[in-house]
């Protein structure tokens, strides 16, 4: 028997917060912000960022501690230590408020199970928003802390249904967990643009270029769907992030010629075009942090179906025919895929985004109204 977290791939999930009865003003004490901050720009510092800006719009008292790594070593460690020792000594009139911690997936873990202890401590509420999946496939020791640091009453928010499942599988401390997709970072989908029945397909792909993100697979299905005889390129985007990676693109140009476009760095605004030039985004992604990709949810907005192997979030974003078992020969997997694209219409893609959407727009909507109230 499953929790009501679990729902078909197709259907939003709920995604609603506990309603606080009789709260009818806004908390005038602090909401306490731990977690990445842009610069560097990437999806858990989006979505801290937009919690901030959120949390800010109300005019609530914000104390923003930027735990991530653009500010350099020294500068980091000095702001997190002093985040610590405001939190535990926090200035006359603060009052508890509440503390929102933008989710880590390595050493930092350590440091904000601290900061979830302190939080419990001082008698704030706390939320955890979780960024990676490297906990939930297998038992991690700092989020294990973690949870026993908050107890059953630090409230978890997870990606999507199933990371809310294996959270609470794997460590019996997770009690509350709410679900907000990233979805809600995305603009909404424009016009779609029609499919041209008997043209080339293009497949795209998009990311930090590695091994761990697929890279390997990406060229061997298309390797081998032109060896199948199928009328296909691929615009490849992204640049290398290991010299391994750079050499696998330069062998691949050099034995696939036209086939392969290979795009280099695809700044924020040529985004758009990538995704409308592709009919198809293939993500043979193995990282083990991988939860849910924006690059998919990119893909989605544009009424692009994606070929992926099913691991975090993506079983409940891809369609079931299109997901591929991690242990899996995946291009040949995809390649079969790549074969019946007819049956996927770009509408009900782009509908399904807009459902994921909506939901989260209301959860994050719904999170820094909690954030911000007294219970």
């Amino acid at each position: 028997m499953t929790s009501g977290l679990l729902r078909s791939a197709w259907r939003p999930a709920r995604m609603q917060w506990s309603s606080f009865t009789g709260v009818t003003s806004p908390d005038t004490t602090t909401v306490w912000l731990f977690g990445p901050i842009p610069p560097p720009v990437h999806g858990a510092a989006r979505v801290t960022q937009q919690v901030r800006e959120g949390v800010e719009a109300t005019s609530t008292r914000l104390v923003a501690i930027d735990t991530g790594g653009g500010a350099g070593l020294v500068p980091r460690l000095r702001q997190m230590i002093g985040g610590l020792l405001r939190l535990a000594v926090p200035r006359r009139g603060s009052g508890r408020g509440s503390v929102y911690i933008g989710g880590a997936g390595g050493p930092t873990l350590w440091y904000q199970a601290v900061v979830v202890l302190l939080g419990r401590l001082t008698g704030r509420r706390v939320v955890f928003h979780h960024h990676s999946y490297a906990y939930v496939d297998r038992t991690m020791p700092a989020m294990r802390a973690l949870t026993r640091a908050g107890g059953r009453r630090l409230t978890h928010v997870a990606l999507c249904e199933g990371m809310g499942e294996g959270l609470r599988a794997r460590y019996p401390s997770v009690g509350d967990v709410r679900v907000c997709s990233n979805a809600g970072l995305m603009a909404a989908p424009g016009p779609l643009a029609q499919a041209d029945a008997g043209r080339t397909i293009v497949l795209g792909h998009l990311s930090n270029l590695s091994v761990d993100k697929g890279l390997a697979d990406v060229i061997d299905t298309l390797r081998r769907a032109v060896a199948a005889g199928l009328d296909v390129r691929l615009l490849l985007g992204g640049p290398p992030a290991t010299p391994e990676a750079e050499a696998l693109v330069a062998d691949a140009v050099a034995e696939l010629g036209d086939a392969l476009t290979v795009l280099g760095r695809v700044e924020r605004d040529g985004i758009d075009a990538f995704y409308e030039q592709i009919d198809v985004f293939v993500f043979p992604s193995r990282y083990v942090h991988e939860a849910e990709p924006l690059v998919v949810l990119d893909a989605s907005r544009h009424g692009v179906p994606t070929i992926a192997c099913a691991v975090g979030c993506l079983p409940g974003m891809v369609a079931p025919q299109h997901l591929v078992p991690v242990d899996a020969d995946f291009a040949e997997a995809a390649v079969a895929a790549i074969g019946d694209l007819g049956s996927v219409a770009a509408h009900g893609v782009a509908e399904r985004f807009v459902q994921r959407r909506d939901a989260a727009l209301t959860a994050q909507a719904e999170l820094v109204d909690w954030l911000r109230h007294r219970t």
